[in-house]
């Protein structure tokens, strides 16, 4: 068996940064960013309790075949979109998963809803809420992998009954 050979490529990023004189990249402008970003991730939680209750809003008006039903519908995919782009930019990448399932799902249905689809966007929306209520911050180790495959499995699952026909 032959030995692995290592390839290390060329860092050619240090000759497009200058580290002085003119374009250069600012120490103390970049920490002033990182300050901004870190205070933003403190309001972040504000921010995702204030979606999470216009989806718990949406979601608990939502019914099958209502005639305002694909408003509502709309309403809670551009939120849970918003969740999904926010939550991995300020440490809750499971947010950003489960956000991103929702989406997946709604951009997927077809026909009239049913209350199967209702069901598995109020268990996203659960998912999302437990998130936040636990601080499970990053990917959730263990528990947030199995929240991302069981989520996976039961939209496949209502998908494979019709849910989305």
């Amino acid at each position: 068996m032959a030995k692995p050979q290592i390839i290390n490529p060329p860092n050619k990023l240090k000759s497009k940064v200058s580290m002085g004189g003119p374009g250069a990249v600012d120490p103390e402008r970049l920490a002033r960013a990182e300050a901004v970003i870190e205070k933003m991730t403190e309001n972040y939680l504000d921010w995702v309790e204030a979606d999470l209750k216009k989806l718990e809003t949406e979601l608990a008006a939502l019914k099958p075949g209502a005639a305002e039903g694909d408003e509502r519908v709309d309403r809670i995919y551009r939120t849970s979109h918003d969740i999904k782009g926010q939550g991995g930019s300020f440490g809750y990448q499971l947010m950003t998963e489960v956000g991103a399932l929702m989406c997946r799902y709604i951009e997927n249905l077809k026909g009239p809803l049913n209350q199967e689809d209702i069901d598995l966007m109020k268990l996203c929306y659960k998912s999302m809420r437990a998130v936040i209520t636990g601080r499970l911050s990053g990917d959730g180790g263990d528990a947030g992998r199995m929240v991302i495959d069981g989520l996976g499995k039961v939209a496949q699952k209502v998908k494979a009954a019709g849910g989305d026909d």
